[in-house]
C-alpha cells in the first residue's frame, strides 16, 4: 500500500511539474512570434482551393500570433518546389506550408527527382481537409458521363502539372483500371494554366479535388462526371462514383481504392524539420483552434470548402499506412503506369 501511494504521489508531482513547464514553453513560443514576419506558402496557384485555405487560415493565424504572415504561391512540379523550399528554410518556425499529402507521398513512393524529404518524418501541424478526387471536364469536351469516356475511341486528353502532382497520376491509374484510352499532357503551371487549357479545348479535363471543383462556377460550363472514391461527395451528391459508373475487375478496384486512400491524406500543414518543439506545439494548438472556430468554418462554407481537421498524430498514422500498403511488385506496377504510360 505504501509503495502504491508513493508511486501515485510521484506521478502527481511529475504531472504538476509538467504543467507549468508546458505553460512556460507556450508563453515562450507566443513571445517569439509576436511582431515576427512569417512565410505561409502553398503548392496551389491563386484562386484555387489551396490558395483559399492558405489566405483564410493565414488571416486568423496572423491575429493569434500578433505576427505578419506573407502568403506565397509556389505552384508547379506537383508541390515538389514548395516542399523542397520548406525543407531548406530556416528551422525556426517562421515557414509554414500547406501541401497536398498525396502529392508528396506519391512523389516519394514513385522515386521522383527532387524529393529531398521523408514524409514519415515531418513536423505536421494537422490536416485541414480530406479530399475525394473527381473527374472535371471542360466546356468543350463532348463527354457527358464516365461511361462515354471509357467507350470513346479517341484518347481522353488530361491536363497536369507533373507526373506525380496528385492528379495526373490518378488520371493514369483511372485509365488503366477502366481501360480508357488516354493521353496525359503535363507541364501546366498551376490551376490557372490547366483551367485555361480546359476552357480552350486543348484538353478534355483533369482530375481534381471535389473542393477545388466546387469552386468552379456552374456558368463556366465545366462539369463533374465521376467521384473517384467509394462514397459520393457531399459537394456533388448526385454524381456517381467510379465504382458505380464503370465495370471494374477486382484488380482495378484494389488499385483505385489504394489511390483514393492516398488522396484522403488531403491538405496538410507542416513546418520545416528542426523547428523547436515548443513552437511546433504552439502552432499545432493555434491551428487546431482555428479549424474548430465556428467563424472560420462559416467562412469556408460560404466558399464551398469543408474543413475536416485531423490531428498531427492521426496524420502520421495515415501516412505510415499508405506508405506501406503496396508491396514491391505492386509499387513497381503503379510506378510504370503513372510514370511511363499515356505520354
Amino acid at each position: 500500500m505504501f509503495r502504491r501511494c508513493a508511486f501515485s504521489l510521484l506521478l502527481s508531482l511529475a504531472f504538476a511539474a509538467l504543467g507549468p513547464a508546458s505553460a512556460s514553453a507556450q508563453e515562450s513560443a507566443r513571445q517569439f512570434y509576436q511582431g515576427k514576419q512569417l512565410r505561409f506558402a502553398t503548392m496551389g496557384s491563386p484562386g484555387g482551393g489551396y490558395d483559399t485555405y492558405m489566405r483564410a487560415i493565414g488571416a486568423h493565424l496572423s491575429r493569434r500570433l500578433d505576427a505578419k504572415l506573407i502568403p506565397i504561391n509556389e505552384s508547379g512540379a506537383g508541390g515538389l518546389i514548395a516542399m523542397s523550399r520548406t525543407m531548406i528554410a530556416p528551422p525556426d518556425g517562421t515557414h509554414i506550408l500547406l501541401i497536398g499529402g498525396e502529392a508528396i507521398a506519391g512523389a516519394q513512393l514513385f522515386g521522383e527527382q527532387g524529393v529531398n524529404f521523408d514524409v514519415t518524418k515531418q513536423l505536421w501541424l494537422g490536416r485541414v481537409s480530406a479530399e475525394s478526387k473527381v473527374v472535371l471536364l471542360g466546356p468543350r469536351s463532348p463527354y457527358k458521363t464516365l461511361g462515354e469516356m471509357i467507350a470513346s475511341q479517341r484518347p481522353i486528353v488530361w491536363a497536369g502539372s507533373g507526373k506525380t502532382d496528385g492528379n495526373t497520376d490518378f488520371s493514369a491509374l483511372l485509365a488503366h483500371a477502366t481501360g480508357m484510352k488516354t493521353r496525359l499532357i503535363i507541364g501546366y503551371k498551376g490551376t490557372g494554366g490547366m483551367m485555361m487549357a480546359m476552357e480552350n479545348g486543348e484538353v478534355d479535363g483533369r482530375v481534381v479535388s471535389d473542393e477545388s471543383a466546387a469552386l468552379v462556377g456552374s456558368s463556366s460550363g465545366m462539369r463533374v462526371v465521376a467521384i473517384l472514391a467509394r462514397k459520393r461527395s457531399s459537394q456533388f451528391p448526385d454524381v456517381p462514383t467510379v465504382f458505380e459508373a464503370a465495370k471494374l475487375d477486382a484488380r482495378g478496384e484494389r488499385l483505385l481504392d489504394w489511390r483514393a486512400e492516398l488522396a484522403s491524406l488531403g491538405r496538410l500543414l507542416l513546418v520545416t524539420p528542426g523547428t523547436p518543439q515548443d513552437r511546433v506545439d504552439f502552432l499545432r494548438k493555434q491551428i487546431a483552434e482555428i479549424l474548430a472556430d465556428p467563424q472560420f468554418l462559416t467562412e469556408m462554407k460560404k466558399v464551398n470548402l469543408a474543413v475536416t481537421y485531423a490531428s498531427p498524430d492521426v496524420v502520421e498514422t495515415m501516412i505510415a499506412r499508405v506508405m506501406r500498403t503496396l508491396d514491391s511488385k505492386s509499387l513497381a506496377e503503379v510506378k510504370d503506369i503513372t510514370l511511363n504510360r499515356y505520354y
